[in-house]
């Protein structure tokens, strides 16, 4: 109930202009959190300006004191590496959402990461959680044939995704939320979790009112929507 009255009077409320909002944001997530952001945008004032890298570059940019207010990163090892950094021991973390991996390509079988022949794009494994978790999923086995493919590394998951669409290889292995239609999903027991979370870097009233908006009921069903699962 708190959750509809607060949407309620965020939309009949006057607007109201607070402190702008600056967000560092994995680039996975980008697409979705500018979609469910735009009705607080148009019904506060608030200004929010997007950052968006992977989540291991985001996290140096942050320990070396980037001013960000909220980092979306995603997994959840960055956001403890950065809680255990100096002057960050008080900040909140919380999981927004899980993620999933796909093949887009290889035409809806998974063993086409066998052949050598089908160059794949992965987000770079040092950087991207993404990139670790297709790492993962190559180790396999049975995929042990394909080793001396033609393998991209994307800076980023969205890079990866540009990669495969333009043309530049045959495959790519990616989060489902850029590939909702025409990719196979890989098991979930063939990496490791892709639970996603946020840290609030700062607060005050306007990272306060996004947070709320942020963790309505309706916010999460746009959320599993866009092609993420619910947090365990």
């Amino acid at each position: 109930m708190r959750t509809i009255v607060f949407l309620y009077l965020l939309v009949a409320a006057p607007v109201w202009a607070g402190e702008p909002i600056r967000i560092a944001v994995a680039a996975n997530f980008k697409p979705t959190l500018q979609k469910i952001t735009e009705p607080f945008l148009a019904n506060s004032g608030i200004v929010v300006t997007y950052s968006s890298a992977s989540s291991g570059a985001l996290t140096t940019q942050i320990i070396n004191g980037a001013p960000y207010d909220i980092f979306f990163a995603a997994d959840s090892e960055t956001t403890k590496t950065i809680l255990a950094a100096p002057g960050h021991e008080q900040d909140q973390i919380f999981c927004y959402a899980r993620g999933s991996l796909v093949l887009a390509g290889g035409n809806g079988k998974l063993s086409a990461l066998a052949n050598p022949n089908l160059s794949l794009a992965i987000a770079n494994p040092a950087t991207a959680p993404y990139g670790r978790a297709a790492r993962e999923v190559l180790a396999r086995p049975e995929f042990s044939a394909g080793e001396g493919r033609k393998l991209v590394r994307g800076n980023s998951a969205a890079q990866a995704y540009q990669f495969w669409e333009g043309g530049s290889v045959k495959m790519a292995l990616l989060p489902r939320a850029l590939v909702l239609t025409g990719a196979t999903p890989i098991p979930s027991d063939w990496h490791g979790p892709l639970d996603q979370h946020a840290i609030v870097l700062r607060q005050n009233a306007s990272v306060d009112a996004y947070l709320h908006w942020l963790r309505s009921d309706a916010v999460r069903a746009q959320i599993i929507a866009a092609g993420y699962d619910p947090c365990p």
